[in-house]
């Protein structure tokens, strides 16, 4: 759960980056999306899956560059083709987050992101971290699936309460 924790930190600090500045970025094809997340530090992998449309596109990268306004004092981002490279540092409560990210690839069937934070101080017991998030396209949203849902297909789902 710890390794969760810190990709979502990472992942919140990457998707501040990306929008940061005038910067035309690829949107992601409309659909079911695979998301992997790994740690250098050989944790286990999260895996999840997202549906979405050219909206929730728009809004997720809207409410990236809100949270990147009042959480980051850089954030510089540079397009090269289909590579992105972004520089940040960001405030996340007491912990000064100093992010690197390369991203590569197409947008419609696959990209990949590589993440590699330093935390002020340590957060969680750990100084750095380089995380690794690979994206693929899957297909289709299932039936009645809305955009913005998510599954975690390798999670445990906790009991649901028996009714007395």
């Amino acid at each position: 759960m710890r390794f969760v924790s810190l990709s979502l930190v990472a992942a919140a600090v990457a998707l501040a980056a990306l929008p940061a500045q005038s910067l035309e970025l690829p949107k992601r094809k409309a659909g079911l999306w695979e998301l992997k997340t790994t740690s250098a530090d050989g944790a286990p992998a999260a895996v999840m899956q997202q549906c979405t449309d050219e909206a929730f596109e728009a809004q997720m990268q809207k409410t990236a560059l809100e949270t990147a306004k009042t959480m980051c004092s850089k954030n510089d981002m540079k397009r090269d083709g289909n590579t992105i490279t972004g520089n940040a540092e960001c405030k996340m409560g007491t912990v000064t987050v100093t992010s690197r990210s390369v991203t590569t690839g197409d947008f419609t069937s696959s990209y990949k992101t590589v993440i590699n934070n330093a935390y002020n101080p340590p957060m969680m017991g750990k100084a750095s971290d380089t995380l690794t998030m690979e994206a693929r396209y899957v297909g289709p949203c299932a039936a009645g699936q809305k955009p913005g849902s998510m599954t975690m297909p390798n999670m445990p789902v906790p009991p649901v309460p028996k009714s007395k």
